[in-house]
C-alpha cells in the first residue's frame, strides 16, 4: 500500500516541484523536499558543509553533457532557496572526468574542493579549488594542480590548515604501488610543501584510503590502510605532518592497530584536548567485523589498548563507522550492524576520553526498525549529535535522522524522524549542522522516476521538526474581533466561517486560561507595592484589544500609581501597547498549546540578530513572555528598559506567522500553519524537550452564549475616574444606558437608543468631571421582535476622588 501511495504521488510531486518549489522555502513535510539539481543525467556522489550561517553549500559528481562526470556546487540559503546559478556552478570546463569530490568550509561564507581529475590523459590527478561565498573561483580557473605525476593519484581529502589554506593527502602510484603523498595550498592557492606532493608513507605493498585531520597548528595527522605486513590483511597506520612538510613520526609512519587479519574503513577525529581518535572496521574475530576504535596522542603513542578498544563486542557485521568529536577526550561514533539477524541497523557508541563506554556495553540502538538502515553520517553540536541514514522500513529507500544526547537519549522518537519519503530511492544521505541545533541534509534521489539521480535537500529543527515546523500566530489586531456563530447549538449546520475571535474564545474554551489569564506578576501579598492585569473570560480580553497607548510598565493609571489587580479593563480604562502585544502572545502560544494551531509555538527561541545586548535574546516564547510580565510589575528593578522595544519585539513574533485566515476544522476548531520557521530570522527551535502541558479541562462550549438580559455591577466601584459597565441582551434590542445623580438628573447618556446586538455589551464611563459621591446607573432595552417585553435596570455606584 505504502509503495502505490508513493508511485501515485510522483506526478504531482514533479509539478509541484517544478511549478512551486525551485523558489519555495523549506517544507515542513518529508514527502515534499527542495531540489538542489534536476538537470538531464545523473548527479550523484553529494557532499555538503556549512555556508557559516544557516544554509550550506552542497558539492556532487554531474553527468548532465554525456559520459564524462563534472563537479557542481550550490549553495542554499538558511530558508533553502539556492544562491548560485540555477543548477549549480561548474567548477572546471576542461576534458576528463572528475570524480570524489571532498569539501571543507572556508569560514568565510565559501568552501575549498578537491577531486580526482584525468584529463590529462589516462591517469587520475588531484586538483583543488577555492570557491567564495558568491560561487566565485579563486585559485586559477579550473582548479589548482596538486599533483599530476605518473601513475593515478587516488581518493583525495581535505582540512584546512588554520591560515587561509588547506593540506590535502591522497593514494599515490608514481612508484608502482599506492603510497601516500600530501601537500599544503597557502590562501592564495600556492603548494608549499614538494612539487607533486609531499610522500608520507612508502612503505612496501600498498597504501591506501588515507584519511586526515587537521593538527591545530597548520599540519595534519593522516591515518590509512596499510598491506605492508604482505600477509595479504590491511592493519592500521598513521603519521603526523608538520606545517613545513616533515613527519612528526618515524619513517611511514606508526601502527595504530596491527591485530590479526583485516583493519579498514578508517575514519579520524580530534578529542578536543590536542589528540587523534581514529575507528576503522576490524576482523580480528575471524567471521565479522566489529568497530575498533584508538586515542593516539601528538607524539603518536597509542592511549588506549594496544590495537584499540572495540565499541560493541557483539557478533554481527559492523560496517561503515563514522566518528566526532565530544570535545572533552572521548568521541561518538556509529555504524551500521547487523547483530539482529538478516537486516542491518543503526548502533552507536560514545567513548569517553579513557576509552570507557559511556553508553550499554553493546553500543546505543539509534535504529532497529524492519528493513535495511544503511551508510550512517554522523555530526556533533554542543551535547548532542545528529545520525543520518538511508533506510528501506517502507520498501524504498528514504532518508531518516535522529537526534541524541551525549548521555545517550533518543530525542526524535523511536527509531528516528523521516527527513525524506519521496517515490523511488533516496540513498547515501550527508548532512551538516545548521549552526542552531539542526541539521541540512542532502542526498542522491531517483524520485523523478527517469531512472537516474537528482540530488535534493532537507532541513530539521533541533525540536525534530521539519523546517523547524510551520506555526500560525494572530497580531492583537485579529484577536480583537467579536468571534461569529459557526453553527447552532443542535445543528451540524455551519452557519459562518470562523474568525481569530473564535480562536481567543476556542483558547479560554479548551481551559487553557481556566484560572483567569494574567499579565504580569500576581503579588497579592504585596498589592500595595505592585500592580497587575486580571482577565476572567475571552470576552473581556477581547474589550482589552487592540492597544496602541505608550508602551510602559505597570507603573501608573492616568494620575494614579498601577498598584493591586487590576481586572477586566478594558483598552478605555488602560491602554499600553506592550500589555496588549503580551496579551496576543499569550493567546498566540495557548492556541499551539491546546491544539488550535500547531504545537510547539511556545518552545521556540527569541534570536536577536543585532549586536546589541537583548535581555530576551534565546529565550524560549513561553519564558520571554514570563520575562516581560516581570518587567511590567516590578518595574522599579528593571532601570533602563526600553519598553518601546519590547512592545515591538512582541509585535513582530505575534505577526511572524501571521496570514489570511483559513481552518481545516469547525469541530474541534483547527487552523493550518502559514509558514515554516525557517523562512524567519528572529525565531529559532529549542534544544531542550518540548515542555510538559497540564491537562486542559474544557470550559463548557467554545463560543461565548448569551445569559438573558442582565445589567451587572459595575467595576471597579468605588472607582476613580473610570469604570466598566456590562450588560447582556439574549436579542438585538434597542438600547439607553445613563447616569444619574441623587436627585435623579440625567448626567450622561453613554447610550441612547441605539440597536444592539444579542451578547454581551461593555461600556465605559468616564467621571473625571464629576465630584465624588453616589450615582445611579440605568439600562432600558427593548428588543427589536415583536415578541419581545421591554425591560429596565438601575444600579448604584461610587465615585471616590
Amino acid at each position: 500500500m505504502i509503495q502505490l501511495r508513493k508511485i501515485c504521488l510522483v506526478s504531482f510531486l514533479l509539478l509541484f516541484v517544478c511549478s512551486v518549489q525551485a523558489f519555495a522555502d523549506w517544507p515542513c513535510r518529508s514527502d515534499v523536499t527542495i531540489p538542489v539539481v534536476t538537470d538531464q543525467g545523473n548527479q550523484w556522489n553529494v557532499r555538503i558543509v556549512s555556508d557559516g550561517g544557516n544554509g550550506a553549500i552542497i558539492a556532487w559528481q554531474d553527468r548532465r553533457n554525456g559520459l564524462n562526470d563534472k563537479i557542481y556546487l550550490q549553495k542554499l540559503s538558511s530558508s533553502g532557496n539556492p544562491v548560485w546559478s540555477p543548477g549549480g556552478i561548474e567548477l572546471a570546463t576542461t576534458g576528463g572526468f572528475q570524480y570524489y569530490p571532498q569539501l571543507i568550509a572556508d569560514g568565510d561564507g565559501g568552501a575549498f574542493i578537491v577531486w580526482q581529475d584525468n584529463r590529462y590523459g589516462v591517469d587520475y590527478d588531484i586538483f583543488v579549488q577555492h570557491v567564495s561565498s558568491n560561487g566565485t573561483t579563486l585559485w586559477f580557473p579550473n582548479g589548482a594542480l596538486v599533483s599530476n605525476a605518473a601513475g593515478h593519484q587516488y581518493n583525495p581529502q581535505i582540512v584546512a590548515d588554520g591560515s587561509g589554506g588547506v593540506v590535502v593527502t591522497w593514494q599515490d602510484r608514481r612508484s608502482g604501488q599506492f603510497d601516500i603523498y600530501a601537500q599544503r595550498f597557502n590562501v592564495d592557492g600556492q603548494p608549499q610543501w614538494a612539487t607533486n606532493g609531499q610522500v608520507v608513507c612508502a612503505a612496501p605493498s600498498d597504501q591506501f584510503e588515507p584519511k586526515l585531520l587537521s593538527d591545530g597548528n597548520g599540519g595534519a595527522v593522516i591515518s590509512w590502510v596499510d598491506y605492508r605486513a604482505n600477509n595479504g590483511f590491511t592493519d592500521i597506520y598513521c603519521q603526523r605532518v608538520l606545517a613545513d612538510g616533515s613527519m612528526a613520526l618515524p619513517a611511514d609512519g606508526v601502527p595504530v592497530c596491527v591485530a590479526p587479519n583485516t583493519q579498514w574503513n578508517v575514519q579520524l577525529t580530534e578529542d578536543g584536548l590536542g589528540n587523534c581518535i581514529i575507528v576503522w572496521q576490524d576482523r580480528r574475530a575471524g567471521s565479522f567485523d566489529n568497530v575498533y576504535a584508538q586515542k593516539i596522542d601528538a607524539n603518536g603513542n597509542a592511549v588506549w589498548t594496544v590495537d584499540g578498544i572495540a565499541l560493541a563486542p557483539v557478533s554481527g557485521v559492523q560496517y561503515y563507522p563514522q566518528v566526532v568529536s565530544d570535545k572533552t577526550g572521548g568521541a561518538i561514533a556509529v555504524w551500521q550492524d547487523n547483530r539482529l539477524g538478516s537486516d542491518y541497523n543503526i548502533y552507536a557508541q560514545h567513548v569517553l576520553s579513557g576509552g570507557q563506554m559511556m553508553w550499554a556495553s553493546a553500543g546505543l540502538p539509534v535504529c532497529t526498525s524492519t528493513g535495511h538502515q544503511y551508510n550512517p553520517q554522523i555530526i556533533s553540536q554542543d551535547n548532542n549529535v545528529i545520525v543520518t541514514w538511508q533506510d528501506k522500513r517502507s520498501g524504498n529507500y528514504d532518508i531518516y535522522a535522529q537526534r541524541v544526547t551525549f548521555n545517550g537519549v533518543a530525542m526524535w522518537g523511536t527509531n528516528g524522524t523521516e527527513i525524506a519519503e519521496m517515490p523511488y530511492d533516496q540513498f547515501l544521505p550527508q548532512l551538516v549542522s545548521d549552526n542552531v541545533n539542526g541539521a541540512i541534509f542532502a542526498w542522491a534521489d531517483y524520485q523523478n522516476g527517469a531512472g537516474t539521480t537528482d540530488v535534493y535537500s532537507h532541513r530539521i529543527g533541533a525540536n525534530g521538526k521539519l523546517a523547524g515546523g510551520c506555526y500560525r500566530s494572530f497580531s492583537q489586531q485579529m484577536l480583537a474581533l467579536k468571534g461569529v456563530r459557526i453553527k447552532n447549538r443542535n445543528s451540524p449546520v455551519i452557519l459562518n466561517k470562523p474568525n481569530e475571535g473564535n480562536v481567543r474564545d476556542s483558547v479560554f474554551g479548551r481551559g487553557a486560561f481556566a484560572t483567569g489569564l494574567v499579565i504580569g506578576i500576581d503579588r497579592r501579598d504585596s498589592n500595595r507595592s505592585y500592580g497587575w492585569e486580571y482577565f476572567t473570560r475571552s470576552f473581556y480580553v477581547r474589550n482589552a484589544l487592540p492597544q496602541n497607548g505608550t508602551p510602559r510598565p505597570f507603573d501608573f493609571i492616568f494620575d494614579r500609581k498601577f498598584v493591586n489587580r487590576l481586572r477586566n479593563p478594558s483598552v478605555y480604562r488602560y491602554d499600553n501597547r506592550l500589555a496588549g502585544e503580551l496579551l496576543a502572545l499569550r493567546i498566540n502560544i495557548a492556541a499551539s498549546d491546546v491544539g488550535i494551531t500547531d504545537a510547539g509555538l511556545g518552545d521556540l527561541l527569541y534570536r536577536d540578530t543585532s549586536e546589541t545586548p537583548n535581555v530576551l535574546h534565546n529565550r524560549s516564547l513561553r519564558n520571554l513572555a514570563a520575562a516581560v510580565d516581570s518587567m511590567l510589575t516590578y518595574w522599579s528593578r528593571y532601570r533602563g528598559i526600553n519598553y518601546t522595544s519590547l512592545a515591538s519585539i512582541l509585535a513582530s513574533i505575534n505577526t511572524t506567522f501571521a496570514g489570511v485566515f483559513d481552518t481545516t476544522s469547525t469541530s474541534p476548531l483547527r487552523i493550518p500553519s502559514m509558514k515554516a520557521l525557517f523562512s524567519v530570522s528572529h525565531l529559532i527551535p529549542g534544544t531542550d524537550p518540548p515542555t510538559m502541558l497540564p491537562p486542559f479541562t474544557r470550559q463548557d462550549v467554545e463560543e461565548s452564549v448569551p445569559e438573558g438580559f442582565a445589567l451587572m455591577q459595575n467595576y471597579p466601584n468605588p472607582f476613580n475616574p473610570i469604570t466598566t459597565i456590562e450588560f447582556n441582551l439574549n436579542e438585538p434590542s434597542v438600547v439607553s444606558l445613563k447616569i444619574y445623580n441623587t436627585l435623579g438628573q440625567e448626567i450622561a447618556a453613554l447610550i441612547d437608543n441605539v440597536v444592539a446586538d444579542e451578547g454581551r455589551q461593555v461600556i465605559d464611563f468616564d467621571a473625571s468631571m464629576l465630584p465624588s459621591g453616589v450615582y445611579f446607573y440605568r439600562l432600558v432595552a427593548d428588543p427589536v421582535s415583536a415578541s419581545g417585553k421591554l425591560t429596565s435596570y438601575v444600579k448604584k455606584m461610587i465615585l471616590l476622588k
